[in-house]
């Protein structure tokens, strides 16, 4: 199953997203939650410590790459999904893996 949870800024996405993910690990489901947002508040949401969330390690920029074939232009991943979870994904609880596509370090131009 996979899910998406979008909406309005402020609307409470990354709450539901945090409950629904525990909720379903809880029922032994295997989850894997991905915080795609600018400002990746769902460690926190999830329980993460300051120290924890400063490990975190996002995914780099360059994962897709842009291969053509027969004539058409598509984005693929560069490495397997089980390498990147592997790699950047971060253990919330035994059956619950966070992936954080992106983080804000610093301020930048703009």
């Amino acid at each position: 199953m996979r899910v998406a949870i979008c909406g309005k800024g402020g609307s409470g996405k990354t709450t539901l997203a945090a409950l629904l993910c525990r909720s379903l690990a809880g029922r032994g489901h295997r989850v894997l939650a991905v915080d795609g947002d600018p400002n990746p508040n769902l460690a926190m949401a999830l329980g993460l410590g300051p120290e924890r969330l400063a490990a975190l390690r996002p995914l780099p920029r360059d994962l897709l790459t842009e291969v053509q074939q027969g004539g058409e232009r598509r984005h693929v991943l560069r490495l397997p999904p089980g390498e990147i979870i592997r790699q950047f994904g971060t253990g919330v609880t035994d059956r619950l893996t966070l992936l954080v596509g992106t983080r804000v370090d610093h301020a930048g131009k703009g």
